[in-house]
C-alpha cells in the first residue's frame, strides 16, 4: 500500500513525501499532528505472523537506543493485516546518497568527515550488542549545521534477505551467524560507493565467481589510495580479515601519510564531541550548484601522492613475491586441499598486510565515571515537591488484569518529575487568585461544611475539576499532566530495585495503606475488613505506608487522577515502545489510581478508568508532571 502526500495514517501522521522504497516497503516523511513535528515513517509489508512478531520485538529493542546522532523511535503500529509501521524522529538535511547523485565526485575531506561523524553512534550500538544492519549512503544524513546522523535500521532479527545485497555482508545474505563485522562490511561498501559513485559488486556473486574486488581508485583515479585499500579490507569475504573494530576502521581514514592532504581549516579533531565533526554548513552544498567546493590544487599534494603510490607499489611487489614463494613451496600440499580456500586465504593476507602499513593508533581509554546522583526534588511555584523518576525500560500493563490492561509490554520512558502528592485546594486557589484558573465546581461532598476556598480544607485534594481545568493548572505551573505510562511507572516501579509491583507498597493488598471504600464508606458494597476513619477525601499524604517506591503519596485511593492520554480500550495492542502518549484523539480521558469511593478490586497500579473530560466529580483530582530535560 503506497501512501500518498496528504494522506492521514493512524489518525495521527500526515504523509508529506516518500523518501525511499524497497522490496519490503518504503520510508516516508510525515507530520505528527499530535506532537506537531516532522517524523520518519518506516513501512514494512509483512504477511508472515512470525516475522511480524519479530518486527515488533526489534522495534522494542531499538526503542531503548538513546544517542543524539540516532533518531529516537516514537511509535509503532499495524494497519490492516500486513502493513507494519515504525515512527522515529526526522533529521532535517541531506543524505550522502543525494550528494553522490548530485555531484558524483565528492571531496575526500567530506567523505572522511561523514564516516568519522557516525563513529560515535555506530560504536554506541555495537557496545550495546546491536547490529545496525543497513549502513549505506542513504542512511547517513548531514544536518544543516554540519552534524552527521545515522538513520533507519536493517532489522536483522527478522531473518529476511537484505534489501540491497550489494551493500550487505555475505554472511547476512547466507543467513549465517554474524556480528558487528557485518556493519564494518557495509561501512566499507559505503566508502566504496562514496569514492566511485556506484555500489560495489555483490559479495556472494564475487565469491562464487572468484572475482577479485576492484579498487575504488581503478574506477575513480581521484580516490586517495589508502581510502581505496581501507574499503577493500572492510569488504573482505572473511569477517576475520576485516577491521577488528569500528575504531580501527576510523583510525585508518587519517593515516600519517594522508596528513597534509586536508586543509588545516577543516582538520578533524578526533577527541572533539560529535557536533564538531562538521564540514561547513548545509548551505555550502546548495542544490543550485553542480560543483562541490574544492581545495586549491597544490604541488605538495601531488608529491605526497606520488610517494604514497611508490611506497605502496614496493610493498605490493614484496608481498607478491612472498605469495609466489609460498605457492611454489607448498604446491604439493595444495593438490590435496581446496584451491578456493587457498585463493581466499592468500587474497585476505595481502589485503590485510597492505592496509596495515600505517601503525594502528590505540585510542585513549575513557575515564571511568562514577554513578550519577539522583537529582533532588524540584519545588514548583505552588509549593509542590516534584520527585525525579529516571528514564528506562519497565513493564506496562497487566495480562492478568482487565481486558484494557493487556497485553503487558515493555516500554521505555524518558526521565521526568512527578508531583509528590495530589494537587491541593490551597495550591489550586493560588492559580485562581492569579486569574489563570477557573474555580472548581461546587458539587456535593460527604464532608460537612466542605469548601475549597476555606483554609480548613487547604491540605485536601482539589476535586470537581474537569480535565481542561487540570491541564490548565499544570500549564500555569510550567508543567503538564502525566502520561498514563508515566503515572503507572511512578505508582509501582522501584527505580533502585528495578522492579514493579501491583500496589505501591508491594504485591498484596493492604487496606491500611490507602483511603478507599472501606468500613467508613457510604456505599453499600463497602469493605468491612478495614476502617481508615475517612468517609470522603483525606488530606494528601495521610497514608505514609502507602507511598510508592519513588516516594509519591496516594497513588492509589483518595481521588482518581486525570492523565494526559485519550482513552482507547485496545491501545496497548499498538502502543509504541518509546514514550507512549495515547491515541491522537478520543471521546474520554483516562483516569488512574481509584478513589475513596473505589472497591478494593479496582485498586491496582495497572487499573484503567475513563471519563468524559468535561465532567467534574467529587472523586476526581490530579497531579502534574514535568520532563526532566
Amino acid at each position: 500500500m503506497d501512501l500518498k502526500p496528504g494522506e492521514m495514517l493512524h489518525k495521527r501522521y500526515r504523509i508529506i513525501e516518500k523518501l525511499e522504497a524497497s522490496k519490503y516497503g518504503a520510508v516516508y516523511r510525515g507530520w505528527d499532528i499530535a506532537d506537531k513535528n516532522q517524523v520518519a515513517i518506516k513501512q514494512l509489508r509483512l504477511t508472515d505472523p512470525a516475522v511480524a512478531r519479530k518486527f515488533r520485538s526489534e522495534v522494542r529493542r531499538f526503542s531503548a537506543v538513546k544517542h543524539p546522532q540516532i533518531p529516537a523511535v516514537r511509535d509503532q503500529f499495524v494497519v490492516g493485516q500486513s502493513n507494519h509501521y515504525m515512527v522515529s524522529d526526522f533529521v532535517e538535511g541531506v543524505s550522502l546518497q543525494s550528494l553522490v547523485k548530485q555531484y558524483m565526485d565528492l571531496p575526500s575531506e567530506l567523505i572522511v568527515s561523514a564516516l568519522e561523524g557516525i563513529n560515535h553512534p555506530l560504536t554506541y550500538l555495537h557496545e550495546a550488542g546491536l547490529v545496525h544492519g543497513n549502513i549505506k549512503p542513504g542512511n547517513i544524513r548531514m544536518a544543516p549545521n554540519g552534524d552527521f546522523y545515522l538513520v533507519d535500521y536493517g532489522f536483522v532479527g527478522l531473518d529476511l534477505p537484505p534489501a540491497d545485497t550489494r551493500m550487505a555482508a555475505p554472511e547476512m545474505q547466507a543467513h549465517n551467524e554474524f556480528d558487528f563485522k557485518a556493519d564494518i562490511y557495509s561501512l566499507g561498501a559505503t566508502l566504496f560507493t562514496l569514492l566511485t559513485g556506484d555500489r560495489p559488486p555483490d559479495p556472494v556473486k564475487r565469491e562464487a565467481e572468484m572475482r577479485p574486488m576492484p579498487l575504488a581508485r581503478e574506477i575513480n583515479p581521484n580516490a586517495l589510495p589508502h581510502l581505496s585499500l581501507i574499503a577493500n579490507r572492510a569488504m573482505a569475504i572473511d569477517p576475520a580479515v576485516r577491521h577488528e573494530t569500528i575504531q580501527v576502521f576510523m583510525d585508518g581514514l587519517n593515516r600519517p601519510e594522508s596528513r597534509g592532504l586536508v586543509d588545516a581549516s577543516i582538520a578533524i579533531d578526533r577527541d572533539a564531541p560529535p557536533s564538531s565533526h562538521r564540514m561547513g554548513s548545509f548551505s555550502d552544498f546548495s542544490s543550485g550548484s553542480r560543483e562541490m567546493p574544492q581545495l586549491k590544487p597544490q604541488r605538495r599534494r601531488r608529491e605526497i601522492q606520488r610517494r604514497v603510490l611508490i611506497g605502496l607499489l614496493s610493498i605490493f611487489m614484496i608481498f607478491l613475491a612472498s605469495v609466489l614463494a609460498i605457492a611454489y613451496f607448498n604446491q604439493q600440499t595444495l593438490d590435496g586441499g581446496s584451491v578456493e580456500a587457498a585463493t581466499a586465504t592468500t587474497e585476505s593476507q595481502v589485503i590485510a598486510a597492505l592496509t596495515a602499513v600505517a601503525p594502528t593508533i590505540t585510542p585513549t581509554p575513557l575515564a571511568t565515571l562514577g554513578p550519577t546522583p539522583t537529582p533532588a526534588p524540584l519545588v514548583s511555584k505552588s509549593g509542590m515537591r516534584m520527585l525525579y523518576m529516571p528514564g528506562g525500560v519497565f513493564r506496562y500493563g497487566n495480562n492478568d488484569g482487565e481486558n484494557n490492561e493487556a497485553p503487558s509490554l515493555l516500554i521505555n520512558l524518558d526521565a521526568y518529575y512527578i508531583d509528590e502528592t495530589e494537587v491541593t485546594n490551597q495550591q489550586y486557589r493560588q492559580c485562581v487568585e492569579e486569574n489563570r484558573c477557573t474555580e472548581p465546581g461546587d458539587g456535593a461532598s460527604y464532608h460537612d461544611g466542605y469548601n475549597w476556598r476555606s483554609e480548613a480544607w487547604d491540605s485536601y485534594p482539589v476535586i470537581y475539576v474537569t480535565w481542561a481545568q487540570a491541564d490548565n493548572f499544570c500549564d500555569w505551573r510550567g508543567t503538564r499532566l502525566p502520561t498514563e505510562a508515566e503515572w503507572e511507572r511512578a505508582a509501582g516501579y522501584d527505580p533502585v530495585e528495578l522492579k514493579r509491583s501491583l500496589y505501591p507498597w508491594g504485591e498484596e493488598f493492604n487496606g491500611n495503606n490507602l483511603n478507599y471504600c472501606d468500613g467508613n464508606c457510604p456505599k453499600a458494597e463497602r469493605d468491612f475488613e478495614f476502617e481508615d476513619g475517612h468517609t470522603d477525601t483525606a488530606p494528601v499524604g495521610s497514608f505514609p505506608a502507602g507511598q510508592s517506591p519513588l516516594g509519591a503519596y496516594d497513588m492509589l485511593g483518595n481521588v482518581k487522577e486525570w492523565v494526559d492520554d485519550w482513552y482507547d480500550r485496545d491501545y496497548y495492542q499498538e502502543a509504541p515502545p518509546q514514550n507512549p502518549r495515547g491515541p491522537a484523539e478520543g471521546d474520554a480521558k483516562v483516569l488512574r489510581g481509584g478513589s475513596w469511593f473505589s472497591a478494593r478490586e479496582d485498586l491496582l497500579v495497572t487499573r484503567r478508568d475513563r471519563l468524559d473530560p468535561n465532567v467534574p466529580l467529587a472523586t476526581v483530582g490530579f497531579r502534574c508532571a514535568l520532563p526532566a530535560n
